[in-house]
């Protein structure tokens, strides 16, 4: 045997995660080969054609044309990627790009890098330092748990406590009141769920005992937003969580992802002058990773233009979708996972045979969505994990339906 294969067996002994490809082995719903798309219809292989519910480009931004033509400009003024670490130089797109999302979000400032990972794990270690402590919800999502896994090695004390269980939470902030980096982590909408967090009671927490609530809302910046009414339940703008709460920033430090609703791979923490100045010298990828592509940059850019446009039509279409989608699910007689109408709808299976079975049925009538079996969630959790999108549409929804009205008469 070789070293190498020693490696994975031994990985593969010691992982759950060999138990998930197991399950992917049998799945026709994932690695799959995309060869064409037509909206949100996709081509895989020769002839086979799907409608997609498993995509997070909410508003549609992926195939906004106003947007797939206007990114030549910035390529032609600093090529296709700037090759530097942003501690050395960043193209003049960063900086109107932060204050134009600062001015979005309501920050003083906030500070640009690729990814929501890329956050998690370079600003949660500079944060709290070698003797802080971490006060992470344990549903939220997993790259924060891998960012506070780098503190905790090199001396920071991580606590965990229950989504919604306040009590929990307060009792380990009492415990560890005199320690002046307190630091607790929440998504701000949650993955698996599309639930909100319960912003105003977490941020009088952070207040109370003088730590900060570090909001992951990699699913909800550009989906919710302020002042929600009848008219858009998820708000306008779509200028995030914490708007959407009606909080302000005060002892808050808020993650926004934009390949998500801006289909544009970069993300961003809003921040205080003072923290962003921090942040610049301590989170290790402002200096050590590379920098987001300039395409990405300018059609995030483009984004913010066009929902300035048209951005709450998008929100207000996608919420009737979603709302659709998920009344029809519940009178067909599903378990809904959905509290919100947010856009993740999670539609309970409760048995990873009967889910594999389902995935590939659902595949062979025409519809992919992410399929979450055991050991990815816990043993009789097991879901199809549904994603509506502004550039879906009521046909999409009607076939949706109609697989899993088949599907209810399988199980």
């Amino acid at each position: 045997m070789s070293t190498e294969d020693r490696m994975i067996k031994a990985n593969e002994q010691e992982n759950r995660r060999a138990l998930i490809r197991e399950m992917f082995k049998r799945m026709k719903q994932y690695n799959m080969t995309a060869e064409e798309i037509k909206g949100r219809q996709i081509r895989i292989g020769k002839d086979h054609w799907v409608t997609d519910f498993a995509s997070c480009n909410y508003l549609g931004f992926d195939l906004d044309p106003d947007i797939d033509l206007d990114v030549t400009e910035e390529i032609d003024r600093w090529g296709v990627h700037p090759s530097w670490c942003r501690l050395v130089a960043s193209p003049q797109i960063y900086a109107d790009l932060e204050d134009r999302l600062a001015k979005l979000v309501g920050t003083e400032a906030t500070l640009i890098l690729p990814t929501v990972t890329l956050i998690s794990i370079g600003v949660i270690p500079a944060l709290v330092g070698k003797t802080g402590v971490m006060f992470l919800d344990k549903s939220g999502h997993e790259t924060m748990y891998e960012g506070c896994k780098i503190a905790r090695d090199s001396g920071a004390t991580l606590k965990s406590f229950r989504q919604g269980d306040f009590e929990a939470l307060e009792a380990l902030l009492k415990e560890h009141k005199d320690n002046p980096r307190k630091l607790i982590l929440i998504d701000g909408v949650y993955s698996m769920t599309g639930d909100y967090a319960d912003i105003k009671t977490l941020q009088d927490l952070a207040k109370k005992y003088d730590a900060l609530l570090y909001i992951d809302d990699a699913h909800g910046f550009g989906v919710v937003g302020e002042k929600p009414d009848d008219n858009n339940p998820f708000g306008y703008r779509g200028n995030g969580i914490v708007k959407h709460a009606g909080c302000d920033y005060e002892n808050i430090l808020y993650v926004g992802g934009c390949s998500k609703a801006y289909s544009s791979l970069a993300a961003f923490i809003a921040c205080s002058k003072k923290m962003k100045t921090f942040l610049q010298a301590f989170s290790t990828p402002y200096d050590l990773s590379g920098p987001c592509p300039t395409a990405s940059l300018a059609t995030l850019w483009k984004g913010l233009e066009v929902n300035e446009k048209r951005g709450d039509q998008y929100r207000k279409k996608l919420w009737e979708l979603t709302d659709r989608g998920i009344k029809g699910l519940r009178q067909l007689g599903y378990t809904v996972v959905n509290n919100s109408g947010f856009p993740i709808v999670s539609v309970k299976i409760s048995d990873t045979e009967k889910l594999i079975e389902t995935a590939n049925f659902m595949f062979d009538e025409g519809v992919i969505a992410t399929i979450c079996p055991y050991p990815m969630v816990v043993k009789g959790e097991e879901v199809h994990r549904l994603t509506f999108t502004a550039a879906n549409t009521e046909e999409d929804v009607t076939k949706l339906l109609d697989i899993f009205g088949k599907i209810k008469e399988m199980l």
